[in-house]
């Protein structure tokens, strides 16, 4: 990628920019996401740093033989160790070097990004998505425009390849709304006194929970996971290289946790739900007081959910059970007979950013019928910038720019949001991020609800 000054007069022509831009050009290298080249204007620097590292900052993807040293620029920026050979193993198994981005300070990776492609739920139906990851920046090169840079160079590539948006997990919240993500999935951590876990009321019999070992958890649970993803926006596809390196690799340390537990539910011999959880042990003044936490938890039918919390609550040597990244719909809560005992934490999740108005619109379902125009503000990439007109409902949806007037005023971050159907936009109108009368709101509002809300339960 180069930055050239862009001549005056270029930088304000019906597309909301002043003058102080720059032109960008990314060449495309051949193997490397093909040919050709990307143009457009961008923010032009403004402080010394920023000038320059305009023109000293080169980013494009890496070759196989740049993966360590882009490993060890990443553990930098997360401030985190240097990954052991045999966990390097697993990222090096799951990288697309094609959508791996270095920003390179002459010979030196100062920055680092790359994407993960799978399909992702949506209300009603599944779109490819771009998940993005390894996003880095050393703190000797912050403020100097590296992260700008790569992530339009990024979101440019997303909307080559036809993807409708890119979705991602934050390590800080507040990252990543300049670049038009929104928050679109909560997720929640439990926990609970085992002693406070009596039910409000027991299950019907139905299945047996028996544990497996890993291969055998290899074989059963992506069957049983699928049940599970086709029903909840948010959640992605896993191919088998994912599951092997990712979800249950062969090598995952648990810290003072124990090995891994990998417990199956099956009825009539057919695996209904799984559950994988570790447990650290402990006593105090002579009584049991260990920890089982679980790692993931699925189940494609009611009775299978029950079960498997039945099973869970029943393990012996236990005070404490948690759960982490679980649904901020957790039916669990309205099983327990003393629900207050169930310590709730609320977090952020899943954030997305749509590259594709129409596309990401059309490629979802609707619950109700309706139409509304809403005008879209998109400071960072251009081209989502504009009015559409949505018409939808059960049998489909047809998404256009229009000439019409808007009803609704709102940005790419805050329609990013509300895709899944995790926040109404009556809400984040309440917050002042949407403008727009009464009546739009409520259509919008009828138009966008999906039931169950989101929910992406893995960090990728």
């Amino acid at each position: 990628m180069w930055i050239a000054p862009l001549p005056a007069g270029e930088g304000d022509r019906g597309e909301g920019r002043s003058l102080a831009h720059v032109l960008v050009f990314e060449p495309r290298v051949r193997g490397l996401g093909g040919e050709g080249a990307t143009c457009y204007t961008a923010p032009a620097p403004t402080t010394h740093l920023q000038r320059e590292a305009a023109v000293s900052i080169a980013i494009r993807p890496i070759t196989p033989d740049e993966f360590e040293p882009f490993t060890k620029s990443m553990a930098i920026g997360f401030g985190s160790p240097v990954a052991k050979p045999q966990y390097a193993e697993g990222l090096l198994a799951l990288c697309e070097y094609d959508r791996t981005l270095a920003a390179f300070d002459g010979a030196e990776i100062v920055g680092t990004a790359g994407i993960f492609s799978f399909g992702m739920t949506v209300p009603g139906g599944s779109l490819p998505t771009a998940g993005v990851t390894w996003i880095t920046v050393r703190p000797t090169h912050r403020r100097r425009g590296v992260l700008s840079g790569m992530m339009r160079q990024q979101l440019g590539d997303v909307r080559d390849r036809g993807e409708p948006f890119a979705a991602l997990w934050a390590s800080e919240s507040v990252i990543y709304g300049r670049y038009g993500y929104g928050l679109a999935a909560d997720g929640v951590d439990l926990k609970i006194d085992r002693t406070r876990t009596q039910l409000a009321s027991q299950p019907p019999a139905c299945g047996q929970t028996r544990l497996i070992d890993r291969d055998e958890a290899l074989k059963s649970y992506p069957a049983v996971y699928d049940r599970v993803r086709v029903e909840h926006p948010g959640m992605y596809t896993r191919s088998e290289t994912w599951w092997q390196n990712h979800s249950l690799p062969e090598r995952d340390s648990g810290g003072a946790f124990s090995q891994r537990f990998f417990a199956l539910h099956e009825v009539d011999g057919e695996a209904q739900g799984y559950a994988r959880y570790r447990i650290r042990g402990d006593n105090q003044n002579g009584a049991p007081n260990g920890t089982l936490a679980i790692q993931e938890l699925m189940a494609a039918t009611n009775e299978a959910y029950a079960g498997l919390w039945s099973y869970l609550f029943g393990v012996d040597l236990i005070a404490e059970i948690r759960a982490h990244l679980r649904r901020s719909d957790e039916p669990l809560l309205w099983m327990l007979a003393d629900p207050r005992r169930l310590v709730r934490h609320p977090h952020d999740s899943l954030w997305l950013r749509i590259v594709d108005v129409v596309a990401a619109l059309e490629g979802r379902s609707y619950a109700a019928e309706g139409r509304v125009v809403f005008q879209v503000e998109d400071e960072f990439c251009g081209w989502t910038a504009g009015t559409y007109e949505l018409e939808a409902g059960p049998d489909g949806a047809r998404c256009q720019t229009t000439t019409a007037e808007a009803e609704l005023t709102l940005s790419v971050a805050d329609l990013s949001a509300a895709l899944l159907g995790g926040v109404r936009l009556s809400t984040l109108r309440h917050a002042g991020r949407v403008r727009g009368d009464d009546a739009a709101i409520r259509r919008a509002d009828a138009l966008f609800a999906w039931e169950p809300l989101p929910w992406c339960p893995e960090v990728f």
